[in-house]
């Protein structure tokens, strides 16, 4: 439409200049000037029509100019924003970091990641014993304390049982895997211990020192086809789902008082496992298991947990476990409890452990164990899951038989009494069981109930400790060992999950039915050994995982 009046304009002038140069010769001056003028008007006409041709033909280039910048735009943005989104997308695949149920960190081509994780849980515990020592026995002679037990009526407080850092991940891809794992203690200083009645004992896996480090999981995991896997380093040995399972994913928020005593926790060594659709199985070749089944007192004497070659190690010792999946998959299994919606699943736990060591008190020889006598050590265990997708049951049973050469009190971090304060504990035999139950009442809270049981079922010869060893001075505390009644316990409570595992709200009260010995104190549940009577603890705690 412009270029056609462009044209029109071009004829007009033309015909313009034509009629002025026929005109001229016959008009007279005052002709001449009224066309001069009007030639004026009209030229003045047309550079007004250019000026506008220009103005519209430049309007167009711009509006083109203004179309084709925005696609370019609009490619640069998607381009951006798709690489912002693989970046820091909060779905894992692509990522190079991010959040993926977990901080992470990984290689664009996959072939390297690090998760960065860690747990804090802080809680508050009430434990009442009803009565303490009373001052005459039966028969009216004096009963003389004995300072391995506990008889302060009320002790309660906070604390932070558990403050850990995990890392974790692969290495040149998926098949090799590895694993850090440490928490700091909430353990006062041995010095302090001399303060309180009985000193403070300490579970094997806490360190002397508030605030201590101590290395958990260190371990190479390699897969190496066909459902096999090989592990190196330090972790937890194959033997009962109460330590299979995480202290986070725990019931309670703990494990319960009897895995704890009859569980292995963790040692050094390298193990063989394999994994099917419905069965799984480990082997392990370490050094030894963690000697807890009583709590201070120790019969084979190994304590493992990221010790030197040179110290504490059993000289053989095998562990296994296998699992059977009879029902739901092998994810549901890695809680102790069971959500509403998630898929109902049965599972049967089998596990064994021997071991052969010596007593070794220091690092360069053994230390009073008879002849060619070992402590010999056979456990066995055995543990049934069912998940009910809205609540759970869970029971397991231990077996544990000590052939015990050289036992010892350990007491205060170091053996209690002289140079070789070993004793002949003979063959010694106990038996653990625990019945726990759970319920979801609503979505998001859950009630549960327990029964926790252990009984020394062969005493050996421990009936002789009051005066052996180190003589009379120290049968106070060896006495206390002498016969030890079987421990009860009952526990009910309910756990609120803010955000699942992740965050949590609960809380327990347990009651001890009868008196308990000093062999079951156990501090991470609260238990404390009651010279008489009956006891209770109340325990509450929030935890935190990232």
């Amino acid at each position: 439409m412009r270029r056609m009046r462009i044209g029109r304009t071009g004829g007009l002038l033309g015909v313009t200049a034509t009629l002025l140069t026929s005109t001229a010769q016959g008009q007279d001056a005052t002709a001449i000037e009224e066309m001069a003028r009007r030639l004026a008007d009209i030229e003045k006409q047309n550079e007004t029509l250019k000026t506008r041709v220009n103005e519209l033909e430049a309007a167009d280039a711009d509006v083109w100019l203004t179309q084709e910048r925005s696609d370019q735009i609009r490619g640069v943005v998607t381009d951006v924003l798709a690489d912002a989104e693989t970046r820091v997308s909060l779905q894992s695949s692509g990522m190079t970091a991010g959040w993926d149920d977990g901080f992470f960190l990984a290689s664009p081509d996959g072939r390297f990641r690090l998760e960065v994780g860690g747990m804090l849980q802080t809680r508050y515990m009430y434990s009442h014993i009803r009565e303490g020592f009373p001052p005459v026995d039966d028969t009216g002679q004096p009963q003389p304390e004995l300072a391995s037990e506990d008889d302060v009526t009320n002790r309660s407080g906070f604390d932070i049982p558990y403050a850990r850092l995990d890392f974790k991940g692969h290495v040149f891809g998926p098949d090799t895997r590895f694993r850090i794992q440490g928490q700091f203690s909430n353990e006062r200083p041995d010095q302090l211990q001399l303060y309180s009645n009985p000193p403070v004992t300490v579970a094997p896996e806490n360190g002397s020192a508030n605030g201590k480090f101590q290395l958990l999981d260190a371990y190479i995991l390699r897969e190496i086809g066909n459902g096999w896997a090989l592990r190196l380093g330090q972790f937890k040995l194959p033997f009962d789902r109460g330590w299979e399972v995480p202290i986070a994913n725990q019931l309670t928020g703990e494990r319960n008082t009897v895995a704890l005593h009859m569980g292995l926790g963790r040692s050094q060594g390298i193990e063989l496992a394999w994994g099917g659709d419905s069965t799984r199985l480990r082997v392990a070749f370490s050094d030894g298991g963690n000697d807890r089944i009583f709590d201070s007192y120790h019969f084979s004497t190994t304590q493992p947990a990221n010790s030197p070659y040179n110290f504490t190690q059993a000289e053989l010792a095998f562990s296994a476990r296998a699992e059977f999946k009879l029902a739901g998959n092998w994810r549901e299994f890695d809680s102790m409890t069971s959500p509403p919606g998630s898929e109902t699943g049965v599972m049967l736990g089998v596990g064994a452990h021997w071991q052969k060591s010596r007593a070794m008190l220091n690092a360069t020889q053994d230390n009073n164990t008879p002849g060619s006598a070992y402590n010999d050590w056979f456990a066995l265990t055995g543990d049934l899951t069912w998940n009910l997708g809205g609540g759970s049951v869970s029971a397991s049973a231990y077996y544990h038989k000590i052939n015990s050469s050289a036992s010892y009190l350990y007491f205060g971090f170091s053996p209690l009494g002289n140079s070789n304060p070993t004793f002949d504990a003979g063959q010694v035999a106990m038996l653990g069981a625990s019945l726990y139950g759970s319920m979801y009442l609503s979505a998001d809270f859950e009630a549960f109930v327990g029964f926790d049981y252990m009984e020394v079922i062969d005493n050996g010869n421990l009936g002789e400790l009051p005066s052996n060893p180190g003589g009379p001075s120290l049968s106070e505390f060896y006495g206390a060992y002498a016969d030890t009644s079987n421990f009860q316990s009952i526990t009910a409570g309910g756990t609120w999950y803010l955000d699942g595992n992740d965050l949590k709200w609960g809380f327990s009260v347990s009651y001890f039915p009868k008196s308990v010995s000093p062999a079951w104190t156990t501090p991470e549940t609260g238990v404390r050994s009651t010279p008489v009577s009956d006891a209770f603890t109340i325990r509450t705690y929030v935890q935190l995982m990232f």
